[in-house]
């Protein structure tokens, strides 16, 4: 049913964007992009190695970017937000979240198009080759028959407890080799990738905590040592200092944003589908973010994204919250 009432939703925003753009002028504004893993073609998301998320080939991600390099954009990363840009501008910054060695399969695109990208890594996943915790319940529950919704649930309920107390969870449920990766698909890059990686005149590198820690389940000391024990790894392994930090799950608050500013930050980018204005009152330390779905039209989603009139957040929105209700009774 929910399936039903999202896809209504985004054919709504789709007919609407293409009256909106029609009729009216794009307002300026800095688009944010998530990405998470990327895939060779369907028959790698097939594999069940890992949880699809947004199903994203490389050939849809080509889609993405070809679509506002046609439309005049401007793709930034953090440090062009903090150097400040022309009010008059259409901009995008494209990201990706957690680290995965996949993420390697961006940069030819990355490269023909002269497209930069920032890559929020979590650092304890690249030093101990750790698999991410949705991934590993994501496998081993479809491998013993339950359904992707059924896994779902699961998983939303688990966001409420912190990252060691799910693993805690995964071990004894799976075993001992249950966050070992299986394959290239699902694992984290190595320190020496990362670090080679780093180098790339496109690649730019932010913190997405040591332990890919929603943060808002955290104690404030806590959440200082995620993000300051994630700010010395990236040092350390690649001889960078972030300035930007991706909120694991967008779960930031008044007290996450604040210590993420003590600790150096000083872009910092949610799970809210929004556009973000140019100028002085946008804070950028809490960006919006749209996350492009690989199940729908790529072109059609891009589009979609450029209207200031959107459906979808309002219904993500309410729909989380009535979720985590029925989650908690």
């Amino acid at each position: 049913m929910i399936g039903l009432v999202q896809n209504f939703i985004h054919r709504a925003d789709a007919a609407v964007a293409r009256a909106y753009l029609a009729t009216f002028s794009e307002r300026s504004a800095v688009m944010s992009f998530l990405f998470h893993s990327l895939f060779r073609d369907e028959r790698e998301v097939a594999c069940n190695l890992l949880d699809p998320l947004q199903r994203t080939t490389v050939a849809q991600f080509r889609q993405f970017v070809e679509y506002y390099v046609e439309q005049g954009y401007r793709f930034i990363t953090p440090p062009d937000l903090l150097a400040g840009l022309p009010p008059d501008g259409r901009y995008a910054m494209v990201t990706f979240d957690d680290g995965y060695f996949s993420n390697t399969l961006a940069l030819p695109i990355l490269e023909q198009f002269e497209v930069p990208a920032t890559f929020f890594i979590s650092t304890n996943h690249v030093r101990q080759n750790k698999s991410f915790w949705w991934d590993v319940l994501y496998r081993e529950r479809l491998a013993r028959g339950a359904s992707s919704n059924e896994v779902y649930g699961e998983a939303v309920a688990l966001k409420s407890l912190r990252t060691e107390d799910i693993e805690t969870r995964l071990l004894e449920w799976f075993g001992p080799a249950a966050l070992t990766p299986r394959t290239d698909v699902d694992r984290p890059f190595t320190p020496d990738e990362l670090k080679t990686f780093a180098r790339h005149p496109l690649v730019h590198l932010g913190n997405h905590t040591a332990n890919h820690a929603i943060l808002t389940n955290y104690t404030p000391a806590e959440v200082r040592a995620q993000l300051e024990d994630a700010q010395r790894a990236l040092v350390e392994m690649t001889g960078i200092t972030p300035i930007s930090i991706a909120y694991p799950n967008g779960g930031h608050d008044e007290t996450v944003v604040q210590i993420a500013r003590e600790v150096g930050l000083k872009v910092g980018v949610t799970v809210r589908p929004a556009k973000n204005r140019i100028g002085g009152e946008t804070d950028l330390l809490r960006l919006g973010r749209f996350c492009p779905d690989g199940d729908m039209p790529m072109r059609t989603q891009c589009h979609t994204f450029r209207s200031d009139v959107l459906l979808y957040g309002l219904f993500r929105d309410c729909y989380l919250r009535f979720f985590r209700r029925q989650v908690a009774q």
